[in-house]
């Protein structure tokens, strides 16, 4: 296993007014000095566009580019077409760069933003049979189509999209083709939509293909749930912590991981809003979770 992080850790977001944004220069810099071995690509337009520029900016660091985070709306069936296209697009950047993994998760809406850490287990807030079968099959169209570039494709439960709980999680790996679609085992939203992480790890090991290791605070996880809070004022309020930090069972994930031969990168990540999130300190809390992971498994 190699350790590598992303620009989320330092406040980079996709989403609008996310918070303080830091120059990617920076950000760069503190990922080589915290310890890691590469990064993920982080919002369309964070790290340069321009190919040259980003071999460049990288390579100079010693960091790999390991993948990349892509959302798609599987709710939305008009969208198809134009998912699919995004998709791939974020593919053939990836194997120009020689990345390994597209990171797809699905997309969500306010409808889903309000069920964030509370998506009913009876099945109520998901997908009926027609959706599953649309948001199954559209994943493993774009898994086929990466694959044919040379790209693996792993599939990332998220907080506040419509694959998030554990009924959703195997509902979608069951529904797809284990080939073609690998499970992004990301610790901190299996947690935030209620699952377990270390479980998931041994039930499903051999579709993890990709990691995201983040640790959550319950008591913050449980206010926010309770108080009706969306996902994004969670992580304003400091749901997630520096690993080992927070309250899940990370050791034991790492554990199930090392059992299983998972062989593939540990992105580490903290979601934070720079200038919202209370006591976000990038630098110092991406090289405390570097040090955690040593710690637990000389790695």
């Amino acid at each position: 296993m190699r350790v590598a992080t992303a620009p989320i850790s330092w406040g980079a977001c996709e989403i609008p007014g996310w918070g303080e944004l830091l120059p990617y220069e920076r950000v760069l810099d503190e990922m080589c000095e915290s310890g890691y071995a590469g990064t993920e690509l982080g919002p369309t337009g964070y790290l340069p566009e321009d190919r040259d520029t980003l071999r460049e900016a990288l390579g100079s660091r010693g960091l790999a580019l390991v993948g990349a985070f892509h959302a798609v709306p599987l709710h939305d069936l008009e969208r198809r077409r134009e998912a699919t296209s995004a998709a791939l697009a974020t593919a053939r950047l990836l194997a120009e760069l020689g990345a390994p993994m597209l990171v797809l998760a699905a997309d969500g809406d306010p409808r889903r933003a309000a069920l964030a850490g509370r998506v009913p287990a009876d099945g109520s807030g998901s997908f009926d049979e027609d959706g599953w079968e649309h948001a199954c099959t559209l994943v493993g169209r774009i898994a086929r189509n990466a694959a044919e570039l040379g790209v693996k494709t792993a599939f990332h439960p998220h907080a506040a999209s419509y694959i998030e709980a554990p009924h959703e999680i195997d509902r979608l790996l069951d529904g797809t083709d284990p080939t073609l679609v690998g499970l992004c085992l990301d610790t901190g939203h299996v947690g935030y939509g209620g699952g377990d992480p270390a479980a998931l790890a041994r039930a499903r090991a051999s579709r993890v293909r990709h990691v995201h290791l983040k640790d959550l605070r319950r008591k913050v996880h449980a206010d926010a749930v309770a108080r009706g809070l969306d996902f994004r004022d969670a992580v304003g309020e400091g749901v997630f912590a520096p690993l080992g930090d927070g309250d899940l069972d990370l050791r034991g994930t790492l554990h199930e991981l090392q059992s299983a031969g998972y062989a593939g990168w540990l992105v580490v990540e903290q979601d934070i809003r720079l200038g919202i999130t209370p006591g976000a300190a990038p630098l110092a809390d991406s090289a405390r979770s570097r040090d955690f992971i040593r710690r637990a498994i000389g790695v």
